[in-house]
């Protein structure tokens, strides 16, 4: 069939109309990723907020209920009964009584010493590794994210080193935190703890999609560093040391270096705020990529504490 010039010119059509009906009728393909994007952080987002308020709340019932409870009244048939028992206490009698003991910031740390503990043993099993993968640590790139792993992820960690350098730091700190020595009860630290668990791991998570940075995160860092933030503003003349450099301690805020021994570290002094100083580390290992520590974690923690 032959065509006029006429009917050519009408049947041609301008490359910008072309690209403009194809952009139509295709859905943008940046939309779609960003759309996809925002679809997989929804979960682990509305997670988050969950656990933080669910926390908060059921701590402030169990504070309540445990301030306000009444002594209770020993009947004569228990009173008669212990005395008959009089000194014979079995094993685990003699261990409930050294737990009642222990003060309550020993009883929240050795809580979450356990569970770490336990997790940590779960990773040396070789048929439980597919397990743990999924639900112990975040992939902040995968398809999907197992929302339950911004918790899990937290009582993680990779090797008995991380676990022991991450429970001593948590011990140090919350000692501080606790009731006698701290404001905070031990259901309010507990809410903030768990609530530091999931917003660093969401902070981590939303970093590394951001900006495409491969790699799984795992460990309790980001919710230590949420007590280290706290603790810092809290007690901000209290005296922090370094555990590889436990001679040199330094004002939690204002930072002024103590000389424990003039001979050896005269040359330290000077006016660095600690809080401020990890933040900019933190910040600085975002900017400049650094791959050894979860440092969006990080940051993420330490500012949830400061807001407690």
């Amino acid at each position: 069939m032959a065509f006029s010039a006429v009917q050519l010119r009408k049947l041609s059509v301008p490359a910008h109309t072309l690209l403009a009906r194809r952009t139509f009728n295709r859905p943008n393909h940046n939309l779609k990723r960003f759309q996809s994007q925002s679809n997989s952080l929804l979960g682990p987002s509305l997670f988050c907020i969950s656990i933080c308020t669910g926390t908060v709340v059921l701590a402030s019932i169990i504070q309540y209920e445990r301030l306000h409870v009444n002594v209770k009244q020993i009947s004569a048939f228990e009173f008669y009964r212990n005395a008959i028992k009089g000194n014979d206490e079995n094993l685990i009698s003699k261990l409930k009584n050294n737990i009642n003991k222990l003060e309550l910031s020993e009883k929240v740390f050795g809580t979450i010493l356990l569970l770490n503990a336990i997790v940590l043993l779960a990773w040396q099993v070789p048929r439980w590794q597919h397990i743990m993968i999924k639900y112990f640590m975040t992939d902040a790139l995968a398809r999907k994210i197992p929302v339950s792993s911004l918790l899990l992820s937290a009582f993680s960690h990779s090797s008995p080193v991380h676990f022991f350098f991450n429970m001593y730091a948590l011990y140090t700190f919350c000692q501080g935190v606790i009731q006698p020595w701290g404001g905070m009860g031990p259901e309010e630290f507990t809410a903030m703890y768990i609530s530091g668990c999931v917003v660093s791991s969401l902070a981590s998570i939303m970093f590394r999609r951001s900006f495409k940075v491969p790699g799984n995160s795992l460990g309790a860092s980001g919710a230590i560093l949420s007590v280290v933030g706290y603790f810092s503003l809290s007690h901000p003349d209290q005296k922090l040391s370094i555990i590889f450099l436990p001679n040199i301690q330094f004002d939690a805020i204002h930072g002024s270096v103590q000389e424990q021994d003039n001979s050896i570290f005269q040359n330290f002094s000077g006016n660095d705020k600690a809080l401020t100083g990890i933040i900019s580390l933190d910040i600085m290992g975002l900017i400049l990529r650094w791959q050894m520590f979860d440092h969006a974690a990080h940051l993420g923690g330490t500012l949830f504490g400061m807001c407690n």
